[in-house]
């Protein structure tokens, strides 16, 4: 089985350039992807941040139209009862 299995190595090492070559080319675009997938990252914190700052202003507006609705709704009640 030894031998079976030395023959089987020998084919991967015959193009040791071809290999290097793929070798360059899988790392460039692994260097590639983790660029990318650090910029989406950055992009979706960023988009977060966003949207809880939005959605804290939307809170804040909403209790503020509130109270104004409130104190409108006080104000048109009979004074004098």
């Amino acid at each position: 089985m030894s031998t079976t299995h030395e023959h089987n190595d020998q084919p991967a090492a015959a193009d040791p350039a071809g290999l290097t070559l793929q070798t360059d080319e899988a790392k460039a675009t692994v260097a590639e992807i983790v660029a990318d997938n650090e910029a989406l990252e950055e992009a979706y914190e960023s988009a977060e941040a966003s949207a809880e700052a939005l959605a804290e202003q939307a809170h804040q507006l909403a209790q503020a139209t509130e109270e104004v609705l409130e104190e409108l709704q006080d104000g048109q009640a009979p004074h004098g009862a």
